[in-house]
């Protein structure tokens, strides 16, 4: 058969599926029209509307019978649910004769899945039919036998219904995270836990009536409005975990935990240039690169410039902002750009300090700034060049030091100057980053004094040590002697002052002077900051003009002699000291202590255990997320009453309490019995 022939075959098929559709609609429509006037009493009236009700809507039904002449549109039927067929069989409906057409037109066989739709297309009026039937046969003497029944009680079973309609029994959320993050709205049901953007606009609501529930977050009172025939609440998302309670006039208590989500602020990494450098003259270009990442967008981003022109105590400092690019809200990006060193003109001794920098889009808590390293780009002076020859190496650790100390005074001077127009919690969240920042670099600073003595680092950051304060030049000879034994000898020197604290005075001084400043940054005075950040920028100048020495090619390389020096040793051997436990934390013994009483609650009364555990998540959220993902899902099984997953999830509350694991290397995992 050819395609022309299955098409005008399906046309018949398609003709007879609409007449039939047709009859079912208005025997259905005709049959409700009668059961409709009976139950009214129209009496004889009610075969004339069943008729009238089948002519209209078969009427109105076969319209479409007149869309069906033309075999074309039948084609294009057949083509939107067979789309392979590329209208070949458009084609071949026209008239047009092709044998490699014909092929393509029959490739596929489109008529049976065109029969199987017809089929389906049946069935709905088909049941409709047979409803509207049966409810016919029903429906007159239901009505008579319990209309007055009906109205008599109508009233008292909507106020019975009301009664013990349980407000809490489903709650809905929804959830609408701020503009800035560009998400659409998320919907839960029964939820225990609600994990947002801070700011989210979070919307709970439920069936029946306000009037009958109160609502806390926090213990804070929350106003619960009446939406419809429910109740409704809205609150945001805030910065800190909380907890909302949901109480009922039966006695009923729903707990829902608010997990907030911190929008982080923006990483970035600076690519080029790879790092700080000397050059003899700034001309040329520099290409500028840099890698940018947020978790949800970023807005913008671009190249910070401060130049530095001077010496001593007399500096000017310029600065500029190159390549800005609008992000657009995109995750990850890369920006890049070029300078012309020309064009900023710099001079020996000129300090060129470049950045990246990245802000978000968040109008919320931020916006956030990311920031990369800063890079230094010093133009040589002339007084530098001599006849030493010594191997290429990147700037000193004192120039790397001016130069940060530089930068963070510019800093706060720019802070100084915007004090008047910052609100308070701005200033001294300002403040405190700068604070941090010369907080480090009091470190580096420190532990180059120290390791100089052959000293280990100051413990100041990264560990638990408290951070020392200031440095008296006694205690500065104490480590010494402490490390090598030798101060109290380099003591004994002529003059008034050991060699070792005349190398190490210029640094102390700027290392004590720092302390000053961070504590003004740390409290919020910027301007009582400015005068020790600027002692301590002297000293560090003092300590770059000191002597250097400089060797003449490499050191020789030391060859120990193996054999002869192996056993040598005078010292004798000692058993192994086992290492002291650790002592439990008091947090996790709080805990765990918290747990084994809900563990025992949980078989009198699982909803009073899974509120309990959702109590624990709300504390474990700042400093346990591990933990905290564990209890919610136990909270969960327990609000289910899943008792295949109770097991697994209580196993899992307990590895959290305890740690996480740990992995030994050199020990192979066990793969089972053999």
């Amino acid at each position: 058969m050819s395609a022309h022939e299955r098409l005008v075959a399906l046309r018949r098929s398609i003709a007879l599926t609409v007449a039939l559709r047709v009859l079912l609609v208005g025997f259905a429509a005709g049959i409700a029209a009668a059961a409709l006037a009976r139950v009214a009493g129209a009496g004889a009236w009610s075969a004339v509307m069943a008729l009238v009700a089948f002519v209209a809507v078969s009427a109105l039904s076969a319209s479409t019978l007149r869309s069906i002449r033309s075999l074309s549109r039948v084609a294009l039927w057949v083509e939107e649910r067979t789309p392979s067929l590329r209208y070949a069989l458009v084609t071949v409906a026209d008239g047009v004769q092709s044998p490699a057409l014909e092929v393509q037109a029959l490739g596929t066989p489109w008529w049976t899945e065109a029969q199987r739709t017809l089929a389906r297309s049946l069935m709905a009026p088909a049941a409709a039919a047979v409803v509207v039937s049966a409810l016919a046969l029903w429906l007159p003497s239901f009505v008579q036998a319990r209309t007055g029944e009906m109205a008599g009680s109508s009233a008292t079973n909507a106020r019975e219904a009301a009664r013990v309609t349980d407000v809490l029994a489903v709650i809905h959320t929804t959830i609408t995270p701020p503009a800035y993050a560009n998400r659409p709205a998320t919907t839960a049901v029964d939820p225990t836990n609600i994990e947002a953007l801070v700011g989210s606009a979070i919307v709970l609501s439920g069936n029946g009536e306000a009037s009958r529930l109160t609502a806390t977050a926090d213990s804070a009172g929350r106003s619960v409005a009446q939406r419809g025939a429910g109740w409704s609440l809205s609150l945001p998302m805030p910065a800190r975990p909380a907890l909302v309670r949901l109480h009922s006039d039966a006695g009923r208590d729903r707990l829902i935990v608010l997990a907030p989500v911190i929008d982080a602020a923006p990483a970035v990494t600076l690519l080029l240039p790879a790092r700080d450098t000397i050059l003899r003259r700034a001309t040329g270009t520099l290409g500028l690169r840099a890698q940018l990442r947020d978790d949800i967008g970023l807005r913008d981003a671009d190249f910070e410039l401060v130049v530095s022109s001077g010496s001593g105590e007399n500096f000017t400092f310029r600065t500029a902002v190159v390549a800005r690019t609008q992000l657009l809200g995109r995750a990850e990006s890369l920006l890049e750009g070029r300078l012309s060193l020309d064009s900023l003109k710099l001079e020996p001794g000129d300090i060129l300090q470049l950045r990246a920098v990245a802000r978000d889009a968040n109008n919320v808590t931020g916006p956030g700034v990311g920031s990369s390293e800063t890079r230094s780009i010093r133009v040589a002076r002339v007084d530098e060049y001599d006849s030493v020859a010594v191997d290429a190496a990147p700037p000193p650790e004192a120039e790397g030091q001016v130069l940060s100390q530089r930068m963070l005074l510019d800093l706060t001077l720019a802070l100084v100057k915007r004090q008047s127009s910052l609100a308070r919690p701005v200033l001294v969240g300002e403040a405190q980053r700068i604070a941090d920042d010369q907080r480090k670099l009091r470190k580096r600073v420190g532990d180059v004094v120290f390791q100089r003595m052959g000293g280990e680092p100051l413990a100041e950051e990264g560990s638990d040590a408290p951070a020392p304060g200031k440095l008296t030049p006694e205690e500065v000879l104490k480590r010494a002697d402490a490390v090598t034994n030798t101060a109290g000898n380099v003591m004994d020197v002529e003059g008034d002052e050991t060699p070792i604290l005349a190398i190490n005075k210029p640094l102390l001084e700027a290392f004590n002077a720092m302390w000053d400043a961070g504590r003004a940054l740390e409290v919020g005075e910027p301007a009582r900051a400015v005068a020790p950040m600027r002692i301590a920028l002297a000293a560090i100048q003092r300590a770059r003009t000191a002597e250097r020495i400089y060797l003449r090619g490499r050191p020789s390389t030391v060859i120990v002699d193996i054999a002869t020096a192996r056993l040598a040793g005078k010292d004798k051997g000692v058993s192994s000291i086992s290492a002291p436990r650790v002592p439990l934390d008091p947090a996790v013994r709080r805990r765990s202590a918290t747990f084994e009483r809900v563990s025992a609650l949980m078989a009198r009364d699982p909803d009073a255990a899974a509120d309990s555990l959702l109590l624990m998540r709300v504390d474990a959220l700042g400093d346990a997320p591990q933990l905290a993902a564990a209890l919610d899902d136990a909270a969960r099984a327990l609000r289910k009453h899943d008792n295949a997953a109770i097991p697994l999830a209580w196993m899992r509350v307990r590895r959290s309490l305890g740690g996480a694991s740990e992995q030994r290397a050199g020990i192979t995992p066990w793969l089972g019995a053999p």
